[in-house]
C-alpha cells in the first residue's frame, strides 16, 4: 500500500498582484506524475485545500481537475478542512464524491471520519480530522473538560473507537510540536509564543495511538516528536 500525503496546497494563492495559477496547475500535474510513477493508492490531503475562506473560480477549478484526474487513475483520496477552508464550500458534493472514494471531512460532529482501504491483501483504517477550535468540541462533548486546542484534540481522539491492533492512520490539520520543540516554519508563516497563524499548539503524543499522522498547517515538511508524525 502506497500513501502520498500533501498538505497545504494553498490554491488560489496569489502573491500581491501576481497570479500564481499557473503554478499552481504545474505542481498539481507534478503530483499526478508522482502518483502514477509511484502506483499510489491513495493520497492524503491535510487540509488548506483553499488558500481563502471563498475560493476563487481558478481555485475551484483547479481543486476539480486534481480530484478528477486522481478519481480517473482509481486513487482513492481522503481530505480534511483547515483554517483556510471554509467547511461548507469544501464539503459540497461530498456525498457523490465517495462514490468515486474521494471521501471529505470538513467538520467535527461529535464523531471521528473513518473509512478503511484495503489494497489487496493489506488494510488501513484512515482517520479523517477537521481543523477544530476548542469551542467546536464543547458543543459535542459537554462533559469532557476542554480549555485549548490540545485538550479538543485528545477529547475526540479518546472519544473514538480506534482499534490499536490494525493500522492506523490520521489526516489533520494542526499546529503540532515535539516534546520541546517548536516545527520549523516556511517564510510564509509567523510564529507567536502558542500559536502559528491563530491556531494554537498540541502535543505531538495526543497521536500515539495512529501508525502514521498526516499533518498539515506547518508549510516545511518534517517530522514532529517521532518520525510517523510528520
Amino acid at each position: 500500500m502506497k500513501l502520498m500525503h500533501v498538505g497545504d496546497l494553498h490554491l488560489g494563492k496569489s502573491l500581491g498582484d501576481f497570479d500564481l495559477t499557473e503554478d499552481q496547475e504545474y505542481l498539481l500535474d507534478q503530483l499526478l506524475g508522482l502518483v502514477e510513477k509511484q502506483s499510489v493508492d491513495a493520497v492524503l490531503i491535510a487540509g488548506d485545500v483553499y488558500d481563502k475562506a471563498v475560493p476563487s473560480e481558478a481555485a475551484t477549478r483547479m481543486l476539480d481537475y486534481f480530484l478528477s484526474n486522481l478519481a480517473k487513475r482509481n486513487v482513492y483520496v481522503y481530505m480534511v478542512s483547515g483554517n483556510h477552508d471554509s467547511d461548507e464550500r469544501l464539503n459540497y458534493g461530498s456525498d457523490l464524491f465517495e462514490t468515486n472514494h474521494i471521501f471529505i471531512s470538513t467538520k467535527y460532529d461529535g464523531n471521528l471520519y473513518k473509512q478503511t482501504l484495503k489494497v489487496g491483501k493489506d488494510e488501513a483504517d484512515i482517520y479523517l480530522l477537521p481543523f477544530v477550535k476548542a469551542s467546536q468540541v464543547r458543543h459535542f462533548l459537554p462533559d469532557a473538560k476542554i480549555e485549548s486546542y490540545d485538550d479538543a484534540v485528545r477529547a475526540i481522539l479518546d472519544k473514538a473507537d480506534i482499534d490499536e491492533s490494525k493500522n492506523n492512520v490520521l489526516v489533520a490539520h494542526q499546529f503540532v510540536m515535539g516534546k520541546s520543540e517548536d516545527p520549523e516554519l516556511s517564510g510564509s508563516e509567523s510564529l507567536g509564543t502558542q500559536s502559528v497563524g491563530t491556531v494554537e499548539k498540541i502535543g505531538y503524543d495526543c497521536f500515539d495511538k495512529f501508525d502514521y499522522v498526516a499533518l498539515g498547517h506547518i508549510h516545511s515538511p518534517q517530522q514532529v516528536g517521532r518520525k510517523e508524525v510528520r
